[in-house]
């Protein structure tokens, strides 16, 4: 379990993966990425696999784009926030490298800034972090 919040708005996984991974960006060659994440009541927390930069910035201004495959399920309905939130992300294949990639989560606030000095970032926990490929 991983725990973000104003004093660590970014977490970075290296993970790595083998020489024959199928780069295709072809619907059918997609990669998933499952995880579970709790308090991410915010529409802005994005995750991003090898994105350009290791720097969290503000949604209006995402340097990291390029490498998005999305936003945390925001989880926030009184019932239902103190509870894991399954997030299911398909992507394209083309975002991972054949040995060291990275994902990169980025919390932001209510109105989608990041970095340490905004203030009042949403708090995130993830866990069980699983990604599917294929293989050439």
């Amino acid at each position: 379990q991983f725990d973000m919040s104003d004093s660590v708005p970014t977490l970075l996984v290296n993970f790595t993966l083998p020489n024959n991974v199928n780069r295709s960006s072809s619907t059918s060659n997609s990669a998933v990425i499952d995880l579970e994440a709790l308090g991410s009541e915010f529409n802005y927390n994005e995750i991003y696999v090898n994105p350009p930069t290791t720097v969290c910035t503000s949604n209006a201004t995402d340097a990291n784009q390029a490498g998005s495959i999305g936003t945390l399920q925001e989880h926030d309905d009184t019932n239902l926030k103190g509870e894991w939130a399954a997030n299911h992300k398909a992507f394209s294949s083309a975002l991972l490298l054949a040995g060291a990639n990275q994902l990169m989560f980025c919390i932001r606030s209510i109105s989608g800034e990041a970095g340490p000095n905004v203030g009042n970032l949403d708090n995130v926990s993830v866990r069980s972090i699983v990604l599917h490929y294929h293989t050439n």
